[in-house]
């Protein structure tokens, strides 16, 4: 049995403890038992913070990393210009790997989700990926002056985040090729400018492409 450390609130130690079981292991071949014995409380402890293991997985799924949607207001403003806005959106991405074995366990936990689903993942694109989409969509519309969202601005969107989604889920990758990209908090920042950066780059150049096409066809 693990000691538990006494910086840690009994809630955060259980959450913590299952998070790296249920990455590990993932759901199914994780117990309650074993929960609460690594993390060294009684099982009534899981039950009375978290109900069941249903619920003690979706707070590890959920709570650590917190949910797309969370993000929204840090880049769907009407105010903000089209830098404070991609800085806002990729920064969601960025932040998070500041927080090193915690990521990659979280990483680690919604790849198994995918591999291994419980229903965790549909729930999160319906609820908290669709949502955060259309926010994006929302921002792109209202700087390209557009007034429906396309086929090529759909195509934008999943383009710009996947800067931030590769960055997160190749962790691994990025440290095996060129680490010192993301080894230190400093050049994390880099990256988020840079990310910005070539996000500005793919709206200017479909921006151009629309005008183009809108010329050709006058």
């Amino acid at each position: 049995m693990s000691t538990p450390n006494p910086d840690i609130q009994p809630r955060e130690n259980i959450l913590l403890t299952a998070l790296k079981l249920f990455s590990e292991q993932g759901y199914e071949r994780t117990t309650v038992r074993q929960i609460a014995k690594t993390a060294n409380v009684n099982v009534s402890a899981i039950s009375y913070y978290f109900g069941d293991k249903n619920g003690l997985y979706k707070a590890a799924y959920t709570e650590p990393m917190g949910c797309p949607s969370d993000d929204i207001p840090l880049f769907d403003q009407q105010d903000m210009s089209l830098e404070q806005a991609l800085t806002g959106l990729l920064s969601g991405f960025v932040e998070p790997m500041k927080q090193n074995e915690l990521v990659r366990q979280c990483i680690r936990l919604h790849m198994r989700e995918i591999i291994e689903p419980t229903g965790l993942w549909r729930n999160t694109i319906d609820n908290e990926i669709t949502p955060h989409h259309q926010a994006l969509l929302t921002v792109l519309k209202q700087h390209l002056g557009l007034d429906n969202a396309d086929d090529d601005l759909h195509r934008l969107a999943f383009c710009i985040v996947s800067m931030g989604v590769h960055l997160f889920a190749g962790r691994d990758v990025i440290e095996k090729l060129c680490p010192q990209l993301i080894e230190t908090e400093a050049a994390l920042d880099i990256m988020l400018e840079r990310m910005v950066m070539f996000a500005i780059g793919m709206i200017e150049a479909e921006t151009a492409r629309r005008k183009g096409r809108v010329c050709s066809n006058s």
